[in-house]
């Protein structure tokens, strides 16, 4: 009886140790994904999602910076015990990619002061992408970046976002992936890729089943939709199952 306890509790230990590390331990997801751009040179995008709590490592950077194009934070960028000094250096170590960085609401964001968060987005020349849409030229391409507001906790106007957008291809930028699937198909092909991120693959999923499905690029009626399953946690700083993760993204 005592070994089986003993053993018992010996595998609990490990189990937490384990769901505490894959917490922690930053996995550099990198994908390609074709929208048929036409620029020779494709688009490379650092993705992530998600830090709330965490910090992002500057040797996580380091080992992304190459070639980046624009970076783009899916949202949950904070929460509110985050104090802002915290979000400052997350935002100092994205400026090391020393490219354009695009950001989008999510539902936790919402947890601060918006205005303290939108002074500090200013001060570290962070554009915010609410119900708009921001159109650049990469090579011989012209995209759009759509931003929409968090389904959950603000207004999303999708319609009101692509309409802003002039570019021949369009992203679409949804904190919660709802803001997809909710789509018409009149609206869908109004865009050529989607991105986002809220659900973290369920954080812990045990023998497979999450309460979201994993993340990952997904097809929704044809188009190509990625889903982070985030760099950070919420509430206990476990993961089994899922990854904590940030992407670099190649569009073709």
């Amino acid at each position: 009886m005592y070994l089986v306890l003993a053993i018992t509790l010996v595998i609990a230990v490990a189990l937490v140790i384990y769901m505490v590390y894959n917490a922690y331990h930053d996995n550099i997801d990198s994908k390609n994904i074709q929208i048929g751009l036409s620029s020779t040179e494709p688009l490379k995008l650092f993705f992530i999602s998600d830090v709330h709590t965490r910090i992002i490592r500057e040797e996580t950077i380091k080992a992304c910076n190459k070639g980046i194009d624009l970076v783009v934070i899916g949202g949950d960028l904070v929460e509110k015990k985050v104090p802002l000094n915290r979000v400052r250096t997350n935002l100092t170590s994205l400026q090391a990619f020393n490219v354009p960085i695009y950001f989008i609401w999510g539902n936790n964001d919402y947890e601060k002061s918006v205005s303290q968060l939108q002074d500090l987005f200013n001060e570290c020349n962070v554009t915010t992408i609410k119900n708009n849409a921001i159109t650049f030229v990469h090579k011989q391409s012209s995209i759009s970046l759509v931003g929409i507001d968090c389904c959950k906790i603000g207004n999303p106007d999708f319609n009101s976002a692509i309409s802003k957008a002039t570019g021949d291809y369009s992203i679409l930028l949804s904190h919660d992936p709802s803001g997809f699937y909710g789509l018409t198909d009149q609206e869908l092909e109004k865009i050529n890729l989607g991105l986002s991120g809220h659900t973290h693959g369920g954080q812990i999923r045990l023998f497979g089943f999450g309460p979201y499905t994993r993340g990952g690029l997904k097809y929704y009626k044809s188009k190509p939709i990625f889903i982070s399953e985030g760099y950070g946690f919420t509430k206990l700083p476990f993961r089994l199952g899922t990854q904590s993760e940030c992407h670099i993204l190649t569009i073709n």
